[in-house]
């Protein structure tokens, strides 16, 4: 009998590769198997977001870090997700890039940390850390600030296991509404055809995807009213209860 993935550890789930179905170089070509694994990726987006938002924290030296805002990135030659950023690490390691961090998933690319266009046998992603709240009711808002808040300071020096933020299970579960809807990701079409050219339509199909994830807590609400963009209620996209 097939596991379910609520049964999962978070970190089995991070290798997001061994859990997808066999992939045919054909599949480009059947829409029918695009669809399969791409409805997979989605269920397992869906259960790494439950347990983050609900059975997860972040904590560093007193302090806890909820999760409040994410986005899912993964490619590999069946899923062409062409914005994810390339790199070769371990899964659940942060990943630093010009947008923020990432939590990682198990990732290989033969061009290391080179931006590519070619599938051939990569796999690399990761999820980004767009919002967190701080001790219960101060919000963090936008991947940059959500990373520096959390490494801000450490010392240079003498390794201090207080001064790092580390990812634990909570001593209590949530129990969120969680929502997703399209990332937020402001490219426009002359840029899109400069830096993925012929590739151009498999980028503009998985922006249309609801890869974003978030739960609806006032602090949310409250300070994203008016300053914050990237609102995800306000960005055209359409959104969806993850059930």
């Amino acid at each position: 009998m097939e596991k379910d993935l609520k049964d999962y550890q978070l970190i089995e789930l991070l290798d997001i590769k061994s859990l997808l179905p066999d992939y045919s170089d054909k599949a480009d070509e059947d829409k029918e198997a695009k669809e399969v694994r791409d409805k997979a990726i989605a269920k397992i987006y869906d259960a790494i977001a439950k347990k983050l938002f609900n059975e997860y924290h972040i904590k560093k030296g007193d302090c806890t870090y909820d999760f409040l805002e994410i986005e899912f990135y993964y490619f590999d030659k069946g899923h062409k997700d062409y914005i994810t950023y390339p790199r070769t690490i371990g899964k659940g390691n942060w990943f630093f890039h010009n947008s923020g961090m990432d939590l990682s998933f198990e990732s290989s690319c033969v061009e290391g940390f080179k931006k590519t266009n070619e599938p051939e046998n990569n796999f690399f992603g990761g999820i980004l850390i767009r919002g967190l709240v701080k001790d219960g009711n101060n919000a963090i808002i936008g991947p940059l600030n959500s990373c520096w808040g959390l490494f801000d300071i450490f010392s240079a020096f003498e390794p201090n296991p207080n001064e790092l933020p580390i990812i634990e299970r909570k001593s209590v579960e949530n129990q969120f509404e969680i929502f997703k809807s399209q990332r937020w990701i402001p490219y426009d079409d002359k840029k899109i055809q400069k830096d993925y050219g012929g590739n151009i339509d498999s980028y503009k199909d998985h922006l249309s995807k609801l890869y974003r994830y978030y739960v609806k807590r006032q602090v949310l609400i409250k300070d994203k009213s008016k300053l914050y963009k990237a609102q995800p209620w306000k960005t055209g996209s359409e959104e969806e209860k993850v059930s």
